[in-house]
């Protein structure tokens, strides 16, 4: 089970990466966001990710390839799903701090990550159990573009 006591670490200037695990396959990700903070819009290139709320609650905004923009906000406990070919952004809108656990696979790629932002640790962790509920949700929501951001049935 993942103690999140080790990655539940706070940066005053940006958003703290915690890297958990990185494989061939998939890479996990701690994110901790103090008030205010955000990402830029940006896109996960081949990569398919999962973002789930630990703690507080994040707001996301998807730039769908047709134009669209949707904008929702999520609370602990969400699934949110980047999928390939979607750009976002990710906030904490709130005046609490929140903690994210990102799932992507395949790993992210050098090209799509800010060049001035790494992790914020060194990998400490070499195995990993996900709890069940994420698990199953992995498994059960579709991947599709087509997926309906933040179906409720996809929550945990």
């Amino acid at each position: 089970m993942l103690n999140l006591v080790d990655f539940k670490t706070f940066d005053d200037e940006r958003y703290a990466r915690h890297l958990v695990l990185k494989t061939d396959n998939m890479e996990i990700l701690v994110v901790c966001w103090m008030p205010g903070q955000e990402t830029v819009v940006h896109g996960h290139g081949p990569t398919d990710g999962v973002v789930i709320v630990l703690e507080g609650e994040i707001q996301n905004t998807d730039y769908h390839p047709d134009g669209k923009v949707v904008t929702a906000t999520y609370k602990k406990g969400a699934i949110l799903h980047a999928p390939v070919g979607f750009r976002h952004k990710i906030a904490n809108c709130s005046r609490e701090k929140c903690i994210t656990l990102h799932i992507y696979s395949p790993p992210l790629g050098k090209e799509y990550l800010n060049p001035d932002l790494g992790y914020s640790n060194e990998v400490k962790v070499e195995e990993i159990q996900l709890p069940d509920e994420v698990v199953r949700y992995m498994m059960a929501c579709p991947k599709s573009p087509n997926e309906e951001i933040g179906d409720p049935s996809c929550s945990i």
